[in-house]
């Protein structure tokens, strides 16, 4: 007979019992060098468009009053984007414990993902060129049913030793299942 007892709320964990690791402090210069390149990408074309103005447009295309607001825009949104790593890279963190892996992000919207290992179909790492400069990489674990979980700014040999425990956990989960079967 199907039985489905209730839990008293009092009985379940509580998240703050979680012990989270924080990321590699390596991540958030990548982040900044990152971020410095793309924007110098968007300064030099900002520039380039300045130049072509200048030589090519009308007189009242090339007027600083044009252009100057848009340098300013560009130099706003280039500081709060060197900036905010300061604040979220911090706030980032994960878990490991005997049966899921956890891991938090976000700075006013606030996610707690967790991924149980018995759900756990496959997991990755991989690094992007500035990644492997800094010695990063990303651990990418794919649950049964989608919402892959994907934790970045992990040292290399970290988030290898972490896919490898997890690929360990599914061997282990198929032979106990395998050897109840037959």
């Amino acid at each position: 007979m199907f039985a489905n007892a209730d839990v008293p709320i009092d009985s379940l964990p509580s998240v703050e019992e979680v012990v989270w690791r924080p990321l590699d402090p390596r991540y958030l210069p990548r982040l900044l060098l990152g971020r410095v390149i793309r924007w110098l990408v968007i300064a030099c074309a900002l520039a380039v468009a300045h130049i072509v103005a200048a030589r090519f447009a009308a007189p009242e295309w090339t007027d600083w009053r044009l252009l100057a607001p848009a340098w300013g825009v560009l130099c706003v949104l280039a500081v709060r984007a060197w900036t905010w790593p300061f604040v979220s890279v911090p706030r980032r963190g994960y878990a490991v414990r005997e049966k899921d892996i956890l891991y938090k992000v976000g700075v006013y919207w606030r996610t707690t993902q967790v991924v149980p290992f018995n759900r756990v179909q496959h997991a990755t790492t991989s690094n992007a060129p500035l990644d492997r400069r800094f010695g990063l990489a990303t651990l990418s674990v794919f649950p049964a049913g989608g919402g892959a979980l994907a934790i970045d700014g992990l040292g290399e040999e970290v988030a290898e030793r972490l896919r490898v425990y997890i690929v360990a956990k599914l061997r282990g989960a198929a032979e106990t299942e395998r050897d109840a079967g037959g």
